[in-house]
């Protein structure tokens, strides 16, 4: 790297750091709004009290020991560990990670277009993207997945051009840790598969799939048997998939404004029905009961994925969800002003790289295996598609770039 880009690098880093910790500040972080039991779980691992949750559905029920995937407890715990359940100093690792962010993106723009002036553009778009400063103001793992998915993307681009069997085993481990941050980054599995055979052809692809899937499963081997030891059963992540998949997709969610109908509270008799079960049992029963609604209700369970998927790629969020309280009339506006160009120019970035979809075809497949899962079966927010961003920015600049190539021959 020459040291002007250097300089730049740095640059980028310390403006993202400022905006971010400048949002931060403008917060009551004497206060955790989000909740959703990340802080709960952090702070029990930094004193000593163990991973475990009171039960969802019935405060008097059997304990759920597998609710939340560890990773971003774990991080949590260890700044609670140094600095005290301090929610400040939480929120600055968070806005340091996100800053590392926007340099990864940096180095994944600069490999797709072989320029760094490009790379610039995209690193600088991304430490201005308002999600990306706004989330590190709450104790919620998304900065930690866009974090971890970038990484991933960077070492695979790397270990694809040098061949490097290595790099491919560490990518698995870093997917490995996006895993015990949220099980949604299994899909790299078949992604890194079909990216592969895309450019090499199967036999390289399926060996070295074979090493990534390993060094993954290897990373997240103790939450695996720490789970297996509790319930004597496999599990992968967490727990609160069955949830999570009914509040989609039951009788009433067609019904509801938000396209999702939570029965917590509501439905006496289904609340009954599971205040016995443990954990494992409450999953099953509600993964069978949105699957045979599923089955029962092919129509319906159409219109719901229609919805989903427009919910997914809103370009405003929803004024009745928001972290604490509902997203205000600002922040609508900013999104709109933000996400609106990104999409179009994205879209137009799709077109022109098909041309050299070789280049591209990785964050084709990434953009449509992680929104797939959520848009079929869960309920769809849309900090869900945060950590696909970086990519519509990466699109969106291709665009950019391609116009401004047309501009110049005319």
């Amino acid at each position: 790297m020459e040291k002007k880009d250097i300089k730049i690098v740095l640059l980028i880093f310390f403006v993202a750091l400022i905006l971010r910790i400048g949002f931060i500040l403008t917060l009551d972080n004497s206060i955790d709004v989000w909740g959703d039991w990340w802080d709960e779980l952090g702070w029990k691992l930094a004193t000593g009290q163990g991973y475990w949750v009171n039960n969802p559905f019935n405060p008097e029920g059997q304990i759920f020991y597998a609710w939340r995937p560890p990773l971003f407890p774990l991080l949590l715990a260890g700044i609670y560990s140094t600095f005290g359940h301090s929610y400040l100093s939480a929120k600055i690792f968070l806005a340091i990670l996100s800053s590392i962010s926007c340099l990864l993106l940096f180095f994944v723009s600069r490999i797709t277009f072989s320029s760094s002036k490009y790379a610039i553009i995209s690193a600088f778009v991304y430490t201005f993207y308002p999600p990306a400063i706004f989330w590190t103001g709450y104790l919620a793992p998304v900065t930690c997945e866009i974090f971890l998915v970038l990484l991933v993307v960077l070492l695979l681009l790397i270990a694809e051009r040098k061949r490097e069997l290595l790099l491919f085993a560490l990518s698995g481990l870093v997917v490995g840790l996006g895993v015990l941050t949220r099980s949604l980054f299994i899909i790299f599995i078949p992604v890194v598969f079909l990216w592969l055979i895309c450019l090499h052809g199967i036999k390289f692809s399926f060996f070295t799939t074979a090493l990534f899937a390993l060094f993954c499963f290897l990373t997240v081997s103790p939450w695996i048997i720490r789970n297996y030891y509790i319930y004597g059963r496999f599990v992968l992540s967490s727990t609160e998939g069955g949830i999570v998949c009914y509040i989609a997709n039951n009788p009433n969610s067609i019904k509801e404004n938000s396209g999702c109908w939570d029965p917590t509270g509501k439905d006496l008799n289904l609340m009954a029905e599971i205040s016995r079960m443990n954990e494992l049992e409450v999953q099953k029963y509600f993964y069978k009961l949105a699957f045979e609604f599923i089955k029962e209700n092919p129509l319906i369970y159409t219109k719901l994925v229609i919805d989903r998927f427009f919910r997914f790629w809103k370009i405003t969020p929803h004024t009745f969800s928001g972290p604490g309280e509902n997203y205000k009339n600002y922040h609508v506006i900013i999104a709109f002003l933000t996400n609106l160009p990104i999409f179009i120019l994205a879209l137009t970035g799709f077109l022109f790289s098909l041309k050299i979809w070789r280049n591209f075809v990785l964050y084709y497949l990434i953009v449509l295996m992680w929104s797939l899962p959520i848009i079929l079966f869960f309920k769809t927010v849309i900090r869900y598609r945060e950590p696909l961003m970086p990519f519509m920015i990466i699109l969106a600049i291709n665009g950019l770039k391609n116009l401004r190539k047309g501009k110049n021959v005319q």
